[in-house]
């Protein structure tokens, strides 16, 4: 049944549904609006998640390898029981989900547009550099330039290699484990 010793300590951790073997990340809660952000007032469809719950979610899904399916449960008293805050609940917590997605997107794109602005200034200061001609009038003042610009060249272009190797590898990762939260499910159950 357990894979990998990790797997082992993960499914004694977090209890898994034995319908479809996702683990579930259960939270207890009073009522429905424990789920959100108790300063936001837009609609509900448009709330956003509570800070705590956020975090939460987001180490546990670090927690949980990739590959596995998660499901949320939250456990509410017998006496809130109401099926439209339930469909409301679900889908306002699924709009987060994509909201989120949609800003790594922006960031995405933000750091594709920075890495090759970083790549042709880096070329450019390299270039500028090979091509300036050290004369004898002014050797210490061109060496000191040339010396920058090769200097200044290399740095933009690591920053740009950081940026795309680095900085976006994380935030598509991310964007992976928000995208396991839309996929599952999310399950409410009464407590007497």
């Amino acid at each position: 049944m357990f894979k990998t010793k990790e797997d082992y300590q993960l499914r004694y951790i977090y209890h898994t549904n034995q319908h479809n073997n996702a683990y579930l990340i259960e939270l207890n809660l009073d009522q429905y609006d424990d789920l959100f952000n108790s300063w936001d007032g837009s609609a509900l469809d448009r709330k956003e998640l509570d800070p705590e719950l956020s975090h939460f979610l987001e180490r546990a899904s670090y927690e949980l390898p990739l590959k596995d399916k998660v499901e949320l449960c939250f456990y509410l008293p017998e006496s809130r029981k109401d099926e439209k805050m339930e469909a409301d609940s679900r889908a306002t917590i699924k709009n987060n989900f994509r909201m989120r997605q949609f800003f790594i997107d922006q960031d995405l794109k933000h750091n594709h547009k920075k890495t090759a602005t970083y790549i042709v200034m880096g070329v450019l200061f390299l270039i500028t550099a090979y091509l300036i001609q050290e004369s004898q009038d002014l050797s210490l003042l061109i060496s000191l330039l040339m010396e920058g610009l090769f200097v200044g060249g290399w740095v933009f272009l690591w920053e740009a290699f950081s940026i795309f190797f680095f900085g976006s590898r994380e935030l598509k990762d991310k964007k992976k484990r928000y995208y396991r939260y839309l996929d599952s499910d999310i399950v409410f159950k009464y407590r007497k």
